[in-house]
């Protein structure tokens, strides 16, 4: 088979791969951006700011992810009345999430270890650019348009870069606001030329339909709890340790951290063709088709996420010695940590997707909350006596015990209906 026949069998997920670096790149421009430009105490409040944000945007943002994607590819409703209840519910929640931000703001400062009030003003900007732009992307992913959305990332990306340059050469400090705000305004520009250059696909019936509107905020209701879940198990590592330790510990801990997301580009990237297709299947209850589909998906990551993890454990030592004169060498050990936990991931995290497509959702929500609440146990404990290391434990024991629960789940719910 020639490489072209193996494109054009392959290209959806060769575009989506590219979409998702696309993403990763400016997460990682920023990260690398900061790494070098800030002291490792503030590249720890940079760490903490970026968890805060993550959990915002979850509620903001996240939440109408999913229920945007299965309803407007279920088959059952008009996509062009899915979107604009989506359009509605998204600006009404970046309104209720930045007010609670805004009204919480000395809580979060005494808790997270933030230590400066000022850099929670910029959430609501930055949440409002995050919308905006995720949006046009969504309406892509919907609609399978992985090519184009590999150009709406790349154009994205571009933008930043250029921005960057732009600071760069009129001598803006890259502080932790400076770099915040101009991948807000990068974020926004990018979603004001998608909106233009992709408008033929976004289609909308300016119509509220209560009945409709209240399905996808019952089902955004359960993507929040999972994703709470998910975030805790993700990102309260990062929080605990910015309450229980110092700054500088949260540096070292969000350079390992920074250097594992070339793996998490391939679960991005092939996740989102997953879930477009599971929701597709399952409205047609195709359940062989989705185990199909479910035993392809994880079979691409591995294929995906093995030379980079082979790759990052050799080059990561002499990398990060070289790039930061060993002011980061401490993060080395926890790399292989992260690196070794990511092997356990691709089945756990591609049975969630299979959940929340066939409708699930209950499982994956109950399934993502033991992991979370083990987290912050194994945190609590692990990370006042071993920290930094004590905060990689109690991930990697959650990811382990978020794969065995949902291969579980998705084979007695999903997978055992084609058995019968």
């Amino acid at each position: 088979m020639s490489i072209f026949s193996i494109f054009q069998k392959n290209q959806e997920n060769f575009f989506s791969l590219g979409a998702t670096i696309g993403r990763a790149f400016n997460r990682f421009l920023l990260v690398f951006v900061a790494s070098l430009s800030l002291s490792v105490d503030e590249f720890g409040i940079f760490n903490i700011f970026i968890s805060i944000y993550f959990f915002s945007r979850l509620f903001s943002e996240n939440s109408l992810n999913l229920p945007f994607i299965k309803f407007a590819t279920d088959g059952k409703n008009d996509p062009a009345l899915v979107t604009f209840q989506i359009i509605i519910l998204k600006i009404f929640y970046v309104l209720v999430v930045s007010s609670i931000i805004l009204l919480f703001s000395n809580f979060i400062i005494e808790y997270s270890g933030l230590e400066r009030k000022r850099l929670l003003f910029y959430l609501p900007f930055m949440l409002l650019a995050l919308t905006f732009y995720m949006f046009v992307g969504q309406v892509l992913v919907s609609q399978l348009l992985m090519r184009h959305l590999f150009l709406y990332e790349l154009l994205n990306g571009l933008v930043f870069a250029l921005f960057l340059g732009v600071a760069y050469y009129l001598a803006i400090s890259f502080s932790t606001e400076n770099l915040l705000g101009i991948f807000s305004v990068a974020m926004g520009l990018s979603a004001l030329v998608g909106l233009f250059a992709f408008r033929r696909f976004i289609n909308v019936v300016n119509q509220v339909r209560k009945g409709l509107m209240w399905k996808i905020i019952h089902y955004s209701k359960f993507t929040v709890l999972s994703g709470i879940s998910s975030l805790v198990i993700l990102k309260a590592d990062v929080l605990m340790l910015g309450y229980f330790r110092t700054p500088h510990e949260v540096g070292i801990y969000g350079m390992a951290l920074f250097v594992n997301e070339a793996v998490n580009v391939i679960f991005d990237s092939v996740l989102r063709v997953c879930l477009p297709k599971a929701s597709a299947l399952s409205g047609k209850a195709d359940d062989a088709g989705i185990r199909l589909l479910f035993r392809q998906s994880v079979k691409n990551i591995y294929i995906g996420i093995i030379p980079i993890v082979v790759v990052i454990a050799i080059a990561a030592p002499t990398a990060i010695n070289l790039i930061y004169k060993g002011k980061y060498d401490d993060s080395i050990l926890l790399i292989y940590l992260f690196l070794a936990s990511s092997l356990v991931k691709p089945v756990g995290y591609v049975a969630g997707v299979i959940l929340g497509a066939t409708g699930n959702i209950k499982l994956d929500n109950r399934n993502c909350w033991i992991s979370a609440l083990l987290n912050v146990v194994c945190n609590f404990l692990l990370i006042p006596t071993l920290g930094v290391m004590g905060a990689a434990i109690a991930s990697t024991v959650s990811f382990i015990s978020l794969t065995i629960l949902h291969y579980v789940s998705v084979q007695r719910a999903v997978f055992a209906k084609s058995n019968r």
